[in-house]
């Protein structure tokens, strides 16, 4: 595509001189480059793209895109912001297809991907094609055949947009994608506007990279100047922040006050579901919901929302939701629990408020006079102060306390595990293990008959991070081999 087309569509201006060049693919990874491509120069918090002009033109690039004009040269095109140009160029060349897709984008700290999942079910049991891009990835139509793919819930413009193109010329027409706020706010979705707009929640994490909750919280926003209409949970000061500062028109949803979907007559039914009812100024939708937990109602609830705003009828959503049957590492019961007479879920809970409401949840549908066992830990490189925070809610709602590793990363384990331990309650029962592996085994171990073991943290990832780099690492697979050890020495 000519170099002139591609400034055209990203609403760059571009240089005469430059103009007729023919742009074979587009990188902000200098060590990529080839003969012909156009070179954006980024700027990160660790380094910055500007200094490797001189190496990507050496390599071939035709022309480096710029936003600090001390980098100017004769192949250089200077642009207000380099990440939002990039992400306008990527979606011109790759053929627009954010102009193809109806797309619905979801944002908040929790419930992001168990309501994406939820809405791809209803749309696809409604015969309307619909795919997903999030933190469960969307690998059929991802380049990458290794879990590199899944290490940001919104992929890097690079992927994202010829991800959208290939999606698109499949014929699918509908697209759910999880907007993290470093997405948002880094401008990775610059080019797209959105069908829907849904804002789950917003609690305490990322603040190692926005800094305070206020740029969180704003990052979070912009979603709402991209859409037509925006699905907001209120139950919330940040959510009825949305609901007045949003430029889009709004539908809201709640379970404590009036809303545009209320839900009532509410019905837990433990790990088997919830029972309840929304009421809307048209009509009353029954829904049953089989996934576990008081969070699944308010999920639940904004992906038949959204449903029914973009046209799909009530029963079909009714009958879809009913047969939903719950989300990959979000409070996953291990079908080893049959065997092994207690309870084992996996869930994702890496923050401290979705601990503080996986606990309750699953205090409320453990048996009588059972126990929870959690295990858990902090990442590493990640914000210290919510450790001590999620040891006191461990140790609060907890009956047992295992403190292991989460993905290091390239800080000191031990030294993770003590931020922990400053807010533990240390009159309550806690174990500390290091190794994971080691920790699940203690867990398991520890548990008696109608216990719950709760393994916190990992989800659905198959990885452990530490500081010796990325390596696979399967909490499933950990549970089937102890359990197998264990048959095998009956």
């Amino acid at each position: 595509m000519r170099l002139y087309d591609i400034c055209r569509g990203a609403n760059i201006d571009c240089p005469p001189h430059l103009a007729d060049a023919e742009i074979e693919e587009i990188t902000s990874d200098s060590r990529r480059v080839k003969r012909n491509y156009l070179f954006f120069c980024l700027s990160g918090t660790r380094d910055d793209g500007h200094r490797y002009i001189r190496a990507a033109l050496e390599r071939g690039a035709y022309a480096a895109v710029i936003e600090d004009k001390r980098y100017a040269c004769d192949r250089s095109i200077t642009v207000e912001n380099t990440r939002a140009s990039l992400a306008r160029a990527m979606n011109v060349l790759c053929g627009e297809p954010t102009k193809k897709l109806k797309l619905i984008g979801v944002t908040g700290t929790n419930g992001k991907t168990s309501v994406s999942v939820m809405i791809k079910h209803i749309f696809d049991s409604s015969k309307r094609d619909c795919e997903i891009i999030g933190t469960l990835n969307c690998s059929s139509f991802s380049e990458k055949s290794d879990d590199s793919a899944k290490n940001f819930t919104t992929p890097d413009p690079e992927e994202l947009y010829p991800m959208l193109r290939r999606i698109s010329d499949a014929g699918i027409e509908w697209v759910v994608m999880e907007a993290s706020s470093h997405a948002l706010k880094l401008h990775k979705l610059e080019p797209i506007d959105f069908e829907v707009g849904i804002f789950t929640n917003l609690t305490e994490d990322h603040l190692d990279f926005h800094g305070d909750m206020e740029d969180y919280f704003k990052s979070k926003l912009c979603l709402f100047d991209k859409c037509k209409l925006g699905i907001i949970n209120i139950d919330g000061d940040y959510g009825k922040r949305i609901l007045q500062s949003a430029k889009c028109s709004a539908k809201t949803c709640s379970l404590t006050e009036k809303a545009d979907y209320f839900a009532e007559s509410i019905s837990y039914f433990g790990e088997h579901g919830t029972k309840y009812t929304i009421k809307t100024q048209a009509e009353r939708i029954n829904a049953f919901c089989r996934a576990p937990g008081g969070f699944s109602v308010m999920n639940s609830m904004q992906a038949i929302a959204a449903a029914i705003e973009l046209g799909i009828g009530r029963e079909d959503a009714e009958r879809a939701i009913e047969r939903f049957s719950g989300v990959r590492g979000r409070l996953e019961r291990v079908p080893e629990s049959d065997e092994l007479g207690y309870d084992i879920f996996i869930d994702y809970a890496h923050t401290p408020d979705a601990l503080e409401q996986l606990l309750i949840a699953v205090r409320s549908f453990k048996r009588e006079g059972s126990r929870i066992i959690l295990l858990f830990g902090c990442g590493g490189d990640r914000e210290k102060e919510k450790r001590a925070k999620m040891g006191g809610i461990a140790t609060a709602f907890a009956d047992i306390t295992v403190i292991t590793d989460d993905n290091p990363r390239s800080e000191d384990p031990e030294s993770i595990i003590n931020d922990i331990l400053q807010g533990i309650d240390k009159s309550k029962e806690y174990i500390v293990i290091q190794n994971r592996k080691n920790a699940i085994g203690c867990a398991m171990a520890l548990a008696r008959e109608g216990d719950v073991v709760l393994l916190a943290g990992k989800g659905h990832e198959n990885y452990e991070i530490n500081g010796r780099g990325r390596f696979h690492f399967d909490e499933r697979e950990i549970i089937r081999e102890i359990n197998d050890k264990k048959k095998k020495e009956e």
